[in-house]
C-alpha cells in the first residue's frame, strides 16, 4: 500500500480520502437443528481495523436459514459494516465459502445470497483464508460465540451490549482464552431469553483518533 503523507485539519487528514485502511474479519455462523422446519440461523463476526487498533463485533439472527448460507451472511453482514474501501483478510471456517470465493467452486446453489456477498466485494481488495474451525484463534473463537448467541436468541445482540463485550475482548485479544468474554456473553444471552426486551448496558472503546476508522465514511 502506498504510503501517505497525513496532514492534519481540525482533526481530519487531508489524505482521508485517499486512505485505505487494513481490516481482518473474522466471520462465523451457526444453524440449530440445520435441515429441520424450525431450523434457527445465526452469525457472528469480529472485525478489527488494523491500523487504529480498533474492534467491531457483530451478532445477526438470520431467521430459519441453512448453516451454508448462514455462513455466506456472514462475511456479508461483515463486510456491511465498512464505509470505505479497505484491503480484507477474510477468515472463516467454511470451506464452501473460502473455496467458492476463490474460484474453486461454482456458485450452483445459493445464487441470491452468493450476488449479495459479491455485491459487498466491490470497492475492496480481499483475500479470503480458511482456518480450521475450533483451534483456538481467538477472534475466530468469539465469531463463533456470537454467531450461536444469535442463533440461540432469535435476536440481534444490541450494540450496549456488542461494546460491553468488545471491551471484554480487547482486554484479551493477546491471552490465549476469551473465558471473561465468554462469561458476559452468557449473562447477556441469559438475558435475552427471559426478557421480553433485553437490558443494555453502556460501554466504550477507544481506538486511535488520528486516522479515519474502517467503520465511518
Amino acid at each position: 500500500m502506498t504510503a501517505l503523507k497525513l496532514v492534519k485539519d481540525n482533526g481530519r487528514t487531508d489524505a482521508g480520502e485517499a486512505y485505505t485502511p487494513l481490516v481482518t474479519i473474522y466471520a462465523d455462523a451457526s444453524c440449530l437443528r440445520n435441515g429441520s422446519p424450525d431450523q434457527s440461523a445465526g452469525c457472528g463476526a469480529v472485525i478489527v481495523d488494523r491500523n487504529r487498533m480498533e474492534l467491531k463485533l457483530l451478532a445477526r439472527y438470520l431467521g430459519p436459514l441453512t448453516n451454508q448460507q448462514a455462513e455466506i451472511l456472514a462475511c456479508v453482514k461483515a463486510l456491511e459494516e465498512l464505509r470505505r474501501p479497505c484491503r480484507i483478510e477474510i477468515f472463516s471456517d467454511s470451506r464452501y465459502v473460502i473455496d467458492t470465493m476463490k474460484g474453486r467452486n461454482r456458485m450452483k446453489t445459493n445464487r441470491p445470497f452468493w450476488g449479495r456477498l459479491v455485491e459487498q466485494t466491490y470497492g475492496h481488495h480481499i483475500t479470503w483464508r480458511w482456518v480450521k474451525g475450533h483451534d483456538g484463534l481467538v477472534f475466530q473463537e468469539a465469531a463463533d460465540r456470537l454467531a450461536r448467541a444469535a442463533s440461540t436468541a432469535q435476536t440481534d445482540l444490541l450494540s450496549d451490549d456488542l461494546e460491553l463485550l468488545t471491551e471484554h475482548l480487547s482486554n484479551e485479544s493477546n491471552q490465549l482464552n476469551i473465558r471473561a468474554f465468554e462469561i458476559e456473553l452468557d449473562k447477556i444471552i441469559s438475558r435475552y431469553t427471559t426478557f421480553d426486551h433485553p437490558i443494555t448496558s453502556p460501554s466504550t472503546f477507544d481506538g486511535v483518533a488520528s486516522l479515519p476508522s474502517a467503520f465511518s465514511a
